[in-house]
């Protein structure tokens, strides 16, 4: 690839991710760290974490220590929640090409940073952001820098190393550690580089994590005494596995096995050619220059499956690995059934583009989006596709920016249209209500609390409304619960209805708009 497309391409990423920053929240998860973080900030606790004025024992504490610090840096807003994991995304993306440098040249490396920040993964987590953002820079970067210790024995890379795993392990437990581990260790098995383990100044390395984990140890065992520090180092992680850990659910052990195809996407077929050929290579016994991102890929990825709770998210912190392979696998495309079946993917992601802004959901600016596909495919025609992989490349790149702007600029503004919680709590702030004056009835939604600006109290039938309602009171609330005031004789003097439908679960009923009346529900917002 030229320097030219390359910086082309980075630029044209992060005007996306900038244009997806200022996007309000998605629940549930991220609104809930949202109003959590801000909590932290208004408390000045930074020890404790609380949701919504009780204990809170799920997360560790670094994605809310960095977003309240960013609040108090920039002032609570979306985007200023969002930037701490933005800085981390991007983090990868340099870490991710580091790793492929040290191992693979220049031209890999180019490719792996470019596949992962062109891809859908990568838009969602710089959109929706959850832990999971903050593990995956931190993951990638342990390995590239424990890599490069293994490689060239600089005591930074060794600190820098040990920096990262905590950092993983203080945004999402002890997969910060387990996940650069099964990769280090993958590689130093085999490529049989035993006599790293002699180095006396691995002993560092604990020391340096356990020093940065100990303020949040601190706080887990005033708070929640032992249990917390067990919860955290066991339970959180590894009881998904041992079936100790409550959240459990009826996902198969393939249940990652489609996440992968699409969370790649555009890339999907060379993701799988990669994972094919490092497999037969093994098989082959025939030396890889490394080994850390085939098997930490299996491995992270094998590990998440055994899990009995697994969320599509979970396996960002596998996906720079799988795109290294991804980028080993690009010479592929030279072979003629792989072209054809490339471009069919590509063909297809801009035909969904196409139908999401035009026909989904409608938006002025459509037009742009089909002349900008014609624009790229003119300049692949122009270049010649027969034998020029580096066009073939930038095409993909280019349609998958145009997508982009039709998600982040044109389809999740009219789409988080439908996130009602945050509209009534945005709309209880412009009227000036607080705790005194707004209710949830039967309804809640950590975005009603972020965006309010304080804990919206609940009700939990008409009698309740009844000892709270007064003039200038507004309550929240559904269909069923609105009528039940309305037969109580609670009548308010203006009534507000927005529409109504969980944007993070987006599915086929909604995005067909003649089936679309059939999920969205109608929330009341009611005045006295």
């Amino acid at each position: 690839m030229s320097s030219r497309s390359i910086w082309f391409t980075l630029i044209g990423i992060a005007a996306l991710v900038v244009a997806g920053s200022v996007l309000d929240v998605m629940e549930v998860d991220a609104a809930q760290y949202a109003g959590m973080a801000r909590d932290m900030l208004t408390s000045d606790d930074w020890t404790r974490l609380y949701f919504r004025g009780t204990d809170y024992l799920d997360k560790p504490p670094l994605h809310f220590w960095l977003s309240a610090l960013s609040y108090r840096l920039f002032g609570v807003s979306n985007w200023s929640y969002k930037l701490p994991s933005i800085a981390f995304a991007f983090l990868a993306l340099y870490s991710t090409y580091r790793f492929a440098l040290l191992h693979h040249g220049r031209e890999v490396a180019q490719r792996a940073a470019i596949m992962l920040s062109a891809s859908t993964a990568f838009l969602l987590m710089t959109n929706d952001v959850r832990c999971d953002t903050i593990l995956t820079g931190a993951v990638i970067t342990a390995i590239w820098l424990g890599s490069a210790f293994m490689e060239q024995g600089r005591w930074w890379q060794l600190i820098g190393a040990s920096v990262a795993v905590a950092a993983g392990m203080l945004a999402k437990g002890p997969i910060g550690l387990v996940a650069p581990m099964l990769a280090l260790g993958a590689d130093l098995i085999l490529r049989k580089r035993w006599p790293v383990l002699r180095d006396w100044r691995l002993i560092a390395a604990p020391v340096v994590i356990a020093v940065m984990l100990l303020p949040m140890c601190i706080g887990l065992y005033q708070q929640h005494g032992a249990h917390g520090l067990r919860f955290y180092f066991w339970e959180q992680s590894f009881g998904r596995i041992t079936g100790e850990n409550r959240w459990k659910d009826d996902s198969t052990v393939l249940f990652f096995t489609h996440e992968l195809l699409w969370q790649l996407l555009p890339w999907t077929l060379f993701v799988l050619l990669g994972i094919w050929q490092a497999a037969t290579s093994i098989a082959k016994r025939t030396r890889l220059n490394e080994y850390a991102s085939i098997g930490g890929a299996v491995l992270v990825f094998i590990a998440l499956s055994l899990s009995r709770f697994k969320l599509p998210h979970y396996l960002y912190v596998a996906l720079p690995l799988f795109a290294v392979s991804a980028a080993l696998a690009w010479p592929s495309v030279q072979q003629r059934w792989v072209r054809v079946a490339h471009l069919v993917v590509v063909a297809l992601l801009a035909m969904a583009a196409v139908a999401l802004c035009a026909w989904s959901l409608p938006h002025p600016g459509w037009p742009l989006v089909i002349i900008l596909l014609l624009v790229a495919l003119w300049r692949l025609r122009r270049s010649g596709l027969k034998g020029n992989d580096d066009a073939l490349f930038n095409f993909t790149c280019q349609v998958w920016l145009v997508a982009g702007i039709t998600l982040n600029a044109m389809a999740y503004p009219q789409l988080l249209k439908y996130q009602d919680n945050a509209h009534a709590g945005r709309w209880a702030a412009m009227h000036g209500l607080d705790e005194r004056t707004f209710y949830g009835m039967q309804v809640y939604g950590p975005a009603l609390d972020f965006y309010a600006g304080f804990h919206v109290p609940w009700l939990s039938d008409a009698d309740e409304a009844r000892a709270v309602i007064a003039t200038g009171v507004a309550v929240y609330t559904d269909r069923q619960r609105y009528e039940e005031l309305l037969s109580a004789g609670l009548v308010p003097v203006d009534v507000d209805s927005i529409p109504s439908y969980s944007v993070q679960l987006l599915g086929l009923d909604f995005i067909i708009p003649d089936r679309r009346e059939q999920v969205v529900r109608q929330r009341y917002l009611l005045r006295y």
